[in-house]
């Protein structure tokens, strides 16, 4: 942990300028943000406006992942969910067969949270409703009426040397 006095701040922007001359790159202050802890809000204040920054606040979102210093519930993943809602376009649903549609959910829609996975250990109603997502559209396809399943669903995501 750095303390914050005025020193440490004329080194930091010194060190961001050599950055800047070293790679050739220009740092946009104005869409950048400083996050400090362990020190009071007006000193944090002070902080950012002295590197020229906006003052960050938690929970933020870094490359995709939700970042906070606190458990993160169901509800920091529902852009995740959203995503994998975002990527069925209605005629997908309607145009493919059912093999098309497992195709299309096993490449696409399951590879989604991977990512996420490899970071963050994913509560049970978060699989739910990522599961809920990918069988309704297996299933139903585009219409949003019942249709009788053929099969468990969670015979379905079982790799196919088990059967699935």
């Amino acid at each position: 942990m750095v303390e914050c006095d005025d020193t440490s701040i004329t080194n930091m922007k010194f060190l961001l300028y050599c950055f800047e001359w070293m790679s050739g790159l220009k740092i946009n202050y104005h869409k950048s943000e400083v996050y400090v802890f362990g020190v009071a809000e007006s000193r944090q204040t002070t902080i950012a406006n002295m590197l020229n920054c906006k003052l960050g606040t938690l929970p933020l979102k870094y490359l995709g992942l939700p970042i906070h210093d606190r458990v993160l519930h169901s509800c920091a993943f529902e852009g995740m969910v959203e995503k994998m809602k975002g990527k069925l376009q209605p005629w997908k649903g309607k145009l493919l067969s059912y093999g098309g549609r497992l195709v299309l959910t096993n490449s696409s829609l399951s590879s989604i949270p991977t990512y996420t996975m490899g970071i963050y250990n994913l509560s049970e109603g978060v699989h739910h409703q990522m599961d809920v997502v990918r069988s309704q559209f297996f299933w139903r396809g585009d219409s949003d009426k019942f249709k009788y399943h053929m099969v468990k669903w969670e015979h379905t995501c079982l790799p196919k040397d088990f059967g699935g």
